[in-house]
């Protein structure tokens, strides 16, 4: 309270590092690559989409959560974003292109 008063505000917590190898780098990874596999599923398989008609919509999806999780995470009092958050979840979109491309 004292410190507030004479400083204005309490120094906030230092960040935890953002690693790239880490257990959320690999939760972005598998989450965007199975976003991206199981939006193509339901386009070329239940709404009779060509499945090179299908890949661009399932690439953009899987990448507009990525962007919109992070910039939810930057909207956060913490202010978590990262940009090594939006290359794991890119990885993971390569990944899912490379399996539907077989």
């Amino acid at each position: 309270m004292a410190f507030e008063a004479r400083y204005g505000t309490v120094p906030a917590a230092p960040t935890p590092r953002d690693r790239w190898l880490a257990r959320d780098k690999a939760r972005h990874v598998v989450f965007s690559g199975l976003w991206t596999l199981s939006t193509q599923y339901v386009l070329v398989s239940k709404a009779d989409w060509s499945e090179a008609d299908a890949l661009p919509a399932s690439i953009a999806s899987a990448a507009t959560v990525g962007v919109l999780k992070e910039l939810y995470d930057a909207s956060r009092i913490t202010g978590t974003a990262s940009g090594k958050d939006l290359v794991a979840d890119a990885v993971g979109i390569g990944l899912a292109v490379g399996i539907i491309t077989l």
